[in-house]
C-alpha cells in the first residue's frame, strides 16, 4: 500500500517551478581578496599556537553522533547558518573549532558498511568486530552465542576501564538505554536485536545460556555500577506507563528491570532517583544523589520536532547531560560520560532531513553546555561519529540555497524538473515512474520539501522503509589532553585507545607517572631556547635544537 507521505511527495502542480528559498551571504566583504588573506592569516597563526596538553584527563566526555558522517556534518552547519537568518555555509558547528581532529574508517570484520553495534564495539572496547555484534570480538558471529559465552572472546570497555580507576561513569542517549552504540559500553552479546529475552526466544536452544542487554544493565559489571543511565526503552526494561500498541521489545518473562536496580540501590545503602518526566529530572538534588535512572519514553525517545516541551513531556538532551555532568563532576577521580544523539541516525533512516537536522543542532546545544561545564584543561572531549548515511548534497543549487529546498533551474539536470539539495542513494523515497518511453520522477513542483514529514527522493528502494547507512570514514573532532592524538586517517578503534591513554585507564593504567611531570621534553625545550634565543644560530638549529633534547631527555631520566 502506498504510504500517505508518499501520495504527498508526487504531487504535482502544472503551475510552475516553485520559488526556491535563498538566504544572504552575511558578510559583503568577501568578495575582497583582502577578506581571504586575513582569514588565511588568521587561521595559520591559530595553528601555529596549536596547544598539545600532554596531562593526564581526569574526565573524558564521548559525544557521538549517530550518523553524523561528513554529509550530515555539513548540512547541519549550512542548516544552523540559515536558521540564524545567514547563507549558511560561512559558519560553523562547535566542534568544527575544536584544535584537533581525524578521519575514522568505519569498517566491520565482515561488512564493508557497518553498523552502530560494531562501531560501538571498537570506538568503546578498541577492538573490531563483527556485524550486529557488541562487545565482542571477531570470533563471535551473529547470533552465536556459545561463543560470545567464552571468556576470551568478551570484550572491556572505556567505562569498565573508568570503573576500574574509581571514576564515576555514565550515559545519556535519544534511544533506547539498551540500544547498539550504548550497549557497547557495557553488554557482551552475539546480537545488538537481543534487548530483551523475547528477541531471544525465537533462536530457542541457541540463545537460551545468554542474558538479554537489558538484564546486563541491571545485573552485570559495568552495567550495575554506571551511575548515570539517561534515554527511552521502559518496555525493554519491563516499566513501560502506557499500553502502547509498537512492540519494539517486550518482555515476556514478567521481569521489572527498573524495580530491580531500584532494589539493589536500596539494599546497598545508594542514594537514586528514577525519573520519567522533564519535571522529575529538573527535581533531582545531584548533589546529595548518587544513581539516576531516567527513562523518558517507552522506546525511543521522540524527535525533537515532535517532543512534548512540556514538564510532564521528555527533556531536551542538553538537559539531560546538564543532570549528568553535574551528578558526576563530584568524583574526587574524575568521570567518563557517553552522549549519543540518536535520532539523528534515526531521522536519516526515515529520508526525513529536517529531523534529523534539527537533532543534529540538539545535540550540539549539548556539546556546548557540557564545554561550558568542565575545564578542558582536565577533560578531554570527543566528538564523533559511528558511520555514516547515503544522503548527498547535490549541484549547483546557488550560495545561501535553503538546504531544505529544492533548485529550480540546473543546466545539468536533464529533465528540467526541480530537485532538492539533499537526496538519499536509496530509501523508501524512491517513487519513479514510467512513462511507456523513459522513467520518470516525481515533480517537486508546489511540494513543501522544508516540511518536517516530507521525504526525500531515493534512487533505490529499500524494504521495510528504511534507508541504509553509508560506509565513507567519519571525523572525530577533539579538544583537551592528548587531543592531538587524533592527527591523520585512524582505525575507529583509536578512539577507545585515545580515551584510555588519556586518562591512564584500561590498558594504559600504568601511565599515570606523566601527571607528575609539568611539561613534556618539547616544552622544556621551547622554554629554554626562548630565554637563550642567541645560542642557537639559524644554521644549525636543527642539530643544536636535536642535541639540546637528547641533553634534557637524559637530565630527567635522572632526575625522575
Amino acid at each position: 500500500m502506498v504510504s500517505l507521505r508518499l501520495v504527498a511527495l508526487v504531487v504535482v502542480l502544472q503551475t510552475g517551478y516553485s520559488m526556491a528559498t535563498v538566504f544572504p551571504r552575511p558578510r559583503k566583504e568577501e568578495n575582497d581578496s583582502e577578506y581571504w588573506l586575513k582569514l588565511g592569516r588568521e587561521e595559520i597563526e591559530e595553528a601555529l599556537l596549536r596547544p598539545k596538553l600532554t596531562n593526564v584527563a581526569k574526565n573524558v566526555i564521548l559525544f557521538l553522533g549517530d550518523g553524523m558522517g561528513i554529509t550530515v556534518n555539513t548540512a547541519g552547519r549550512i542548516y544552523k547558518g540559515q536558521k540564524q537568518g545567514n547563507s549558511g555555509e560561512e559558519g560553523h558547528l562547535v566542534w568544527e573549532k575544536f584544535p584537533n581532529l581525524g578521519l575514522i574508517k568505519t569498517y566491520d570484520l565482515d561488512k564493508q558498511v557497518s553498523d552502530s553495534a560494531s562501531t560501538a564495539t571498537a570506538f568503546l572496547c578498541g577492538v573490531k568486530a563483527n556485524y550486529y555484534t557488541v562487545g565482542v570480538n571477531g570470533h563471535v558471529k551473529f547470533c552465536d552465542c556459545q561463543a560470545s559465552l567464552q571468556e576470551e572472546n568478551r570484550l572491556t570497555s572505556i567505562i569498565q576501564w573508568a570503573q576500574e580507576a574509581k571514576k564515576d561513569t555514565g550515559f545519556v542517549t535519544t534511544t533506547q538505554v539498551t540500544h547498539a552504540t550504548v550497549a557497547g559500553a557495557y553488554a557482551k552479546s552475539a546480537s545488538r536485536k537481543w534487548q530483551c529475552d523475547k528477541k531471544m526466544k525465537k533462536f530457542g536452544e541457541g540463545a537460551a545460556a545468554c542474558k538479554d542487554i537489558a538484564r546486563q544493565l541491571v545485573e552485570d559489571v559495568p552495567g550495575k555500577h554506571i551511575k548515570v543511565v539517561m534515554g527511552g526503552g521502559r518496555q525493554e526494561m519491563g516499566a513501560p506507563k502506557t499500553d502502547i500498541t509498537e512492540d519494539s521489545c517486550k518482555r515476556s518473562d514478567g521481569m521489572n528491570l527498573v524495580a530491580d536496580w531500584i532494589n539493589h540501590k536500596e539494599e546497598n545503602d545508594k542514594s537514586y532517583a528514577y525519573v520519567t518526566t522533564t519535571q522529575e529530572l529538573h527535581s533531582v538534588d545531584t548533589n546529595n544523589t548518587e544513581y539516576i535512572l531516567g527513562l523518558f519514553d517507552e522506546i525511543h525517545l521522540p524527535y525533537e520536532t515532535d517532543r512534548d516541551t512540556s514538564l510532564d513531556g521528555c527533556p531536551h538532551i542538553k538537559e539531560m547531560v546538564e543532570v549528568a555532568v553535574n551528578t558526576l563532576k563530584k568524583s574526587d577521580n574524575g568521570f567518563f560520560l557517553l552522549v549519543e544523539g540518536g535520532k539523528i541516525d534515526k531521522g536519516l533512516h526515515i529520508t526525513s532531513p529536517k529531523r534529523a537536522l534539527e537533532e543534529l543542532l540538539a545535540f550540539e546545544e549539548a556539546v556546548e553546555l557540557a564545554l561550558t561545564m568542565v575545564n578542558t584543561e582536565e577533560t578531554l572531549v570527543i566528538v564523533t561519529a559511528d558511520h555514516s548515511h547515503v544522503m548527498t548534497l547535490n549541484g549547483y543549487p546557488v550560495r545561501g540555497n535553503d538546504i531544505l529546498g529544492v533548485v529550480t533551474e540546473s543546466e545539468e539536470i536533464s529533465d528540467g524538473l526541480p530537485f532538492t539539495t539533499l537526496t538519499f542513494a536509496n530509501g523508501h523515497g524512491f517513487n519513479y515512474s514510467f512513462n511507456g518511453n523513459e522513467v520518470v520522477r516525481p515533480n517537486l513542483t508546489g511540494v513543501d520539501t522544508t516540511d518536517k514529514d516530507f521525504i526525500s527522493l531515493a534512487a533505490m528502494p529499500t524494504y521495510y522503509d528504511s534507508e541504509t547507512h553509508g560506509g565513507e570514514d567519519v571525523a572525530a573532532f577533539a579538544v583537551g589532553p592528548w587531543a592531538h592524538l587524533f592527527h591523520r586517517v585512524h582505525e575507529q578503534t583509536h578512539v577507545a585507545h585515545v580515551m584510555a591513554y588519556a586518562s591512564c585507564t584500561g590498558p594504559y593504567k600504568d601511565c599515570h607517572r606523566q601527571a607528575e611531570r609539568p611539561f613534556n621534553e618539547y616544552k622544556i625545550l621551547e622554554d629554554r631556547v626562548k630565554k637563550h634565543p642567541k645560542r642557537v644560530s639559524s644554521s644549525a638549529t636543527g642539530l643544536l635544537n636535536g642535541n639540546i633534547l637528547i641533553f634534557v631527555i637524559f637530565v630527567e631520566i635522572l632526575l625522575f
